[in-house]
């Protein structure tokens, strides 16, 4: 079975937070026009005014947002976001100049009114395209970080995933730092849409080492941390062909899960960040050492399979003992996953 992840789901919402959010942007313009065409000795209903710009700011939030969400944005996030809004600036520029010349039967093009209709939609897609932006930059679909919503720390019930790739030293001294830092930048590209998809944040990268996050109920709804895991390794080998081609080799990644409570809060004053603390944090990692050991590309901790529930006509559970861990008193639980059968 192909793992499927809400990538639809996504992006619908996303495209339609952003139909509200040019809704909202509507009561303000529609609110100046009314005050301009007063000023100007023409008095018209501010409700009629209302309406029309709510329907042309939501319907438009729709299509044209929805062609950036749905067609644009996986592309154009790996462009500098100049180059982005040039871009959607000559499209939007193209499709205005061609909807005027169509009302206008190819008649010149009224200078004013097409300027403000341009500047308008370009404003309001710039700044949403940012906020996708920054929204990538800090991760998780929240705006937690920009909002300083983690001054004060916080517990929080998590589930970690660490991801190691597998002989990265004699991958790196093959093919030279400067190609193994763009192998890395391929590979945590791929990885972008399987986390962000299945509604992970991404917590740190950490050279060739990525570890990932779910709140509890995100996590454990539809599976979602086990399904990132096989979307990861599917992208991968979907991919394996250009990674040879490019680097000489395939890249293949171990994984370790586990969840529990940690506190969630920002430090630093000059680079300041969110960060986790917790025994969990430091558990994951080493599940995550402890793959090599025992032959296997992930291992889960008991205590996360305990709340994941996972039909065994979907996965394989594997059990591999209880094994002591680096920094652990005592030895834990811990189970290997496979996908029940290859088209699962």
């Amino acid at each position: 079975m192909a793992i499927t992840l809400s990538k639809f789901g996504k992006q619908a919402r996303r495209t339609l937070r952003l139909s509200a959010a040019w809704l909202a942007v509507s009561v303000f313009t529609a609110l100046f026009e009314h005050l301009s065409l007063m000023q100007q000795g023409i008095v018209l209903p501010y409700s009629g005014i209302l309406a029309e710009h709510a329907l042309r700011a939501f319907f438009g939030g729709l299509i044209i947002g929805g062609i950036y969400v749905f067609a644009c944005h996986d592309l154009m996030r790996k462009w500098s976001l100049l180059r982005s809004l040039a871009v959607v600036g000559a499209w939007l520029l193209a499709g205005l100049a061609g909807l005027y010349a169509f009302r206008s039967g190819m008649s010149s093009l009224p200078t004013l009114a097409f300027v403000g209709e341009f500047l308008h939609w370009f404003l309001l897609l710039a700044a949403s395209i940012l906020m996708l932006r920054l929204n990538d930059r800090y991760g998780g679909g929240d705006m937690d970080y920009l909002l300083d919503r983690f001054r004060r720390p916080r517990q929080e019930l998590r589930i970690f995933m660490f991801l190691d790739m597998r002989s990265s030293t004699s991958i790196a001294e093959s093919i030279g730092d400067t190609r193994y830092f763009q192998l890395l930048n391929d590979i945590y590209s791929d990885l972008t849409d399987p986390v962000v998809y299945s509604e992970g944040e991404i917590y740190q990268y950490v050279g060739d080492e990525i570890s990932i996050s779910w709140k509890l109920d995100r996590g454990t709804r539809n599976e979602r941390c086990i399904r990132c895991f096989f979307a990861i390794r599917e992208k991968l080998i979907a991919r394996a062909s250009h990674y040879i081609a490019q680097y000489g080799a395939s890249p293949v990644f171990k994984a370790g899960l586990h969840f529990g409570p940690v506190t969630r809060g920002q430090v630093g004053l000059v680079k300041r960040q969110t960060i986790f603390s917790g025994d969990v944090v430091n558990t994951a990692a080493h599940i995550q050492a402890s793959c090599n050991g025992l032959g296997v590309d992930n291992l889960v901790s008991k205590d996360l399979l305990d709340v994941l529930d996972l039909s065994s006509q979907k996965y394989k559970i594997r059990p591999m003992g209880s094994i002591p861990l680096k920094g652990k008193r005592n030895a834990m639980e811990l189970f290997s996953i496979e996908l029940a059968t290859a088209g699962a």
